[in-house]
């Protein structure tokens, strides 16, 4: 009893910076948030991004437009859930060909750039792997 209370406060700091880690791998602020819906060739909505592809897979794909215009996901943390989810092959054979860290918030970039180069692993796999790069690009419109 007398080393609890000894080191109760290292114990708590411990905690804390645990509570900390676990915020920042799976949040970030959004930068540029969905403020309008995203109809190609309509307003000042930007690019030609098939909406319908991402919403046949999940309704947490649901894409919107910011105010410049620009694809962005309404809800882009519960986006990069469901592509773990539903995707979760592809990011792992992302990670073991390239030896890249875990998908976040914080360490998506990588996985846009080189998503689509796989050249291993199987037909199902790539084709995640590919979805995976075109949901980057989309993505990261949140948060630049």
């Amino acid at each position: 009893m007398k080393t609890l209370k000894k080191h109760w406060k290292w114990a708590a700091l411990a905690a804390v910076i645990v509570l900390l880690i676990a915020i920042f791998t799976t949040w970030r602020p959004v930068k540029n948030p969905a403020t309008q819906e995203y109809i190609v060739g309509s307003g000042n909505c930007r690019g030609q991004v098939d909406t319908a592809r991402f919403l046949a897979v999940d309704d947490a794909f649901a894409i919107g437009a910011d105010e410049d215009g620009m694809a962005v996901f309404k809800n882009p943390a519960r986006a990069l859930r469901a592509l773990r989810t539903h995707y979760g092959e592809g990011i792992w054979a992302v990670q073991k060909e390239l030896y890249m860290l875990p998908l976040t918030p914080y360490t998506y970039n990588l996985y846009g750039m080189y998503g689509w180069q796989l050249t291993e692993g199987t037909e199902e796999e790539l084709r995640q792997a590919r979805f995976v790069t075109g949901f980057v690009d989309i993505y990261e419109n949140s948060f630049q």
